[in-house]
């Protein structure tokens, strides 16, 4: 199942509950990915080289969950996100980072949603490789990704928000674990309930990822 983590001062009631209430949040679909996303007129280009990420975050900016408020005719904000894999443990360890996206959301000139998504770090093109016969996962990928990024369709006058969303290389889906584990034979006998071991329209694999809580960007009247 997904799991949801937030930023908080301190592991108390009161800390975590504030942090709730900023909406300083985001969630995985299962692993313990943990990513920060920050957004600002003021963030430095070169904030992933400093070793105060999330100090000048707080300081120049708003985190994930803020509201972004900017000058009429303001240039695009600059957005920086940093994301790390889930460890895993030494006999199941974590699937590495293939990239970090953010998502953009607007309003056209005739109210509609649109949506754009950008690659801001790590690979474009999924490299990942898994054995089904094991599960066992290859390929390039990161431990840790980061990246500064400016809207290059911002508009100061149209409403929009703006969330990061980080993907695993591919690992095998839970139904193929469950396939492995009674060695299914798809030229013979399939017990009943696994039928899908052996349907090719079903996905073996998956790309496991987070999403942040959203900045949003408001014009100033």
């Amino acid at each position: 199942g997904g799991l949801a983590g937030v930023w908080a001062e301190e592991n108390s009631r009161d800390a975590l509950f504030e942090a709730m209430r900023r909406k300083e949040a985001w969630g995985t679909s299962g692993p313990r990915i943990a990513v920060r996303f920050f957004g600002g007129a003021d963030l430095p280009e070169n904030l992933c080289d400093a070793h105060d990420f999330a100090a000048q975050g707080y300081a120049k900016g708003v985190p994930m969950g803020g509201d972004l408020a900017l000058s009429a005719g303001a240039t695009a904000p600059r957005f920086a996100v940093w994301a790390s894999r889930d460890p895993g443990t030494a006999d199941h360890p974590g699937t590495p980072l293939e990239r970090v996206q953010i998502v953009k959301l607007s309003l056209d000139a005739a109210g509609r949603t649109q949506e754009h998504v950008y690659d801001v770090a790590g690979r474009p093109v999924t490299t990942g490789v898994v054995d089904l016969a094991t599960c066992q996962t290859s390929g390039e990928g990161a431990d840790q990704l980061c990246a500064t990024w400016s809207d290059p369709g911002f508009d100061a006058a149209t409403p929009a928000l703006y969330y990061a969303r980080v993907v695993e290389n591919p690992s095998c889906r839970w139904i193929q674990y469950a396939c492995n584990e009674r060695r299914i034979d798809c030229n013979g006998s399939v017990p009943p309930g696994l039928e899908s071991c052996c349907d090719a329209s079903v996905p073996k694999t998956i790309q496991e990822r987070a999403w942040t809580s959203p900045i949003w960007f408001t014009p100033r009247r």
